[in-house]
């Protein structure tokens, strides 16, 4: 009887979400199964079964009229290729190198000043110009070096995108099985989300305490001047946490946009993976860089002012404003 649900659930999947069209699913529904009850009643084979009653009630367009859908199906818009299961697992795998690639290019770049500062911190107290301009040098040198392995995970990671255009341009359609294997590895993936989510904001807001307490316990000036650096590592280390977790969920969430917006197949989707879709376009544009600009805000901020213990704020206040954004411009 499972599969005579699925095959049920395929048949509506493009079809809107309206009472009517629910109202015939059910009805279809009871058909179906009440044609499998007589038919296993017989002692036939459950094989033999699931055949007939699929021949008899499996076509849509000869039912349509009866079940008074016929407008909707007529008007049904199915993509013309659909994705496989086997697609949908070589998708999920690159969507998780993918997100490795970028989280990795974003710590390295975050990174990239600390040599310059242990190199400085190194030679603080030489007095030879040489010394100190061959530090700077291999600090230079280093730093440009890391930016450009972490360009390179860019550039990586938007090689293997191309693979998957038809996805991110929705060209292509997943029936009921697929979407429901990507909603349970959706599902065994949200913890994960809300810890990394969690350490992530975490380690940005707190990345202040070792420098503050390294200025504090060695007061010398090696340790003064390399104190800065661990504030870049924890930085890069919670910021590599968010961007890994979020864009692995974007993956989840351009396969679940697959179906569309208003569809019976929508209607499958968790809430919490559903990508929020806003009216204005300006506010869009401004979402999808949302927290990397409270990143970027709340440690130029930090560094001008140095009142660590009071530009923390700034967090809870962005959450306010995106909760704010989402209720007055998202589209329901």
């Amino acid at each position: 009887m499972e599969t005579l649900k699925n095959y049920l659930e395929n048949m509506f999947l493009n079809l809107p979400n309206t009472p009517e069209v629910r109202k015939a699913k059910n009805e279809l529904l009871q058909m179906m199964e009440d044609k499998y009850t007589e038919l296993k009643a017989e002692g036939r084979a459950e094989n033999e079964v699931i055949g007939i009653v699929i021949s008899e009630f499996g076509n849509l367009d000869e039912l349509a009229e009866e079940l008074g859908i016929k407008t909707y199906v007529e008007e049904e818009m199915a993509p013309d290729q659909m994705l496989s299961l086997e697609e949908t697992k070589d998708f999920l795998k690159d969507t998780v190198k993918r997100s490795y690639l970028i989280a990795l290019g974003v710590m390295f770049c975050i990174l990239s000043p600390v040599p310059v500062i242990f190199l400085d911190a190194i030679v603080i107290n030489e007095k030879s110009d040489f010394a100190l301009a061959k530090a700077s040098m291999i600090g230079a040198i280093l730093m440009f070096l890391i930016i450009a392995i972490g360009v390179a995970f860019f550039i990586f990671a938007g090689t293997m995108k191309q693979k998957w255009q038809q996805i991110e341009r929705n060209t292509v359609g997943i029936d009921f099985n697929v979407t429901a294997y990507t909603k349970k590895q959706f599902e065994s993936v949200r913890g994960s989300h809300a810890l990394c989510l969690s350490l992530g904001c975490m380690l940005c807001i707190l990345s202040f305490i070792p420098a503050f307490i390294i200025d504090t316990i060695f007061p010398t000036d090696f340790w003064y001047e390399c104190s800065g650096a661990f504030l870049f590592i924890l930085v890069a280390v919670g910021v590599y946490l968010i961007v890994f977790t979020s864009n692995r969920n974007k993956g989840y969430q351009a396969l679940f946009a697959l179906n569309a917006r208003g569809t019976m197949g929508n209607t499958h989707v968790p809430e919490s993976a559903k990508e929020v879709e806003y009216i204005n376009e300006t506010v869009r544009s401004v979402m999808n860089v949302y927290w990397q600009t409270v990143t970027c805000i709340y440690l130029c901020v930090s560094f001008l002012t140095f009142n660590w213990e009071i530009t923390w704020i700034i967090w809870p206040v962005a959450a306010v404003i995106q909760s704010i954004l989402k209720t007055n411009f998202q589209k329901l």
